[in-house]
């Protein structure tokens, strides 16, 4: 086994803080008015050195100050939380599964798993955050579809179009959670 449950579980734990600390964030870059210190202007003063020149936060602190923008830039942040919550997981659970399955030859746990009503749908996601942030069928997916899950469906007429942040703030926790239910109900191996 590359993982055990107990390693699998503390991943989804980790995620979990993570995504909930971007949102968290999120909000303190998208209303900076209503913050002392505001994240505008905590970022017109910051700097960082980096391969031994100081790289101004002056051009995001402008970019918060706008409002439009802000909610642009802020949703390309919890997007990219987004690509960690789902991304890590549903290959911790892909790997635990295929390796249950050939510790226990009886055991159907990758079955399980490709049988619950979010796999596909996950799957989707997860390919979509993983290039570029666009969702990109296959044929084979296409003639599948409509695909949906709590509600969300995943049509032909996606394809080649971007995710948004609307789309996926709470949804994509949600379906993070279907994930991390099924982890804590996945078997352990014995030890021997």
């Amino acid at each position: 086994m590359r993982l055990a449950k107990s390693d699998i579980l503390k991943e989804f734990d980790r995620q979990d803080r993570s995504y909930r600390l971007a949102i968290l964030c999120s909000h303190w870059l998208r209303d900076t008015a209503h913050y002392k210190p505001s994240a505008a202007s905590e970022a017109r003063g910051l700097q960082m050195k980096a391969r031994g020149r100081w790289i101004s936060y002056a051009d995001l602190a402008e970019m918060l100050e706008q409002q439009v923008p802000c909610t642009a830039i802020t949703s390309d942040f919890v997007l990219n939380q987004l690509h960690a919550l789902i991304r890590a997981p549903y290959e911790l659970l892909l790997d635990y599964c295929e390796d249950y399955d050939r510790e226990v030859p009886t055991s159907r746990t990758l079955n399980d798993l490709k049988a619950t009503a979010w796999y596909e749908f996950t799957r989707l996601i997860r390919n979509a955050i993983s290039h570029n942030f666009h969702f990109d069928f296959s044929d084979a997916v296409k003639r599948r579809m409509p695909i949906t899950w709590n509600g969300i469906t995943l049509t032909t007429e996606m394809h080649g179009k971007a995710m948004t942040y609307e789309l996926w703030h709470k949804p994509g926790y949600e379906l993070f959670l279907e994930m991390r239910d099924f982890a804590g109900a996945l078997p352990e191996v014995a030890e021997s």
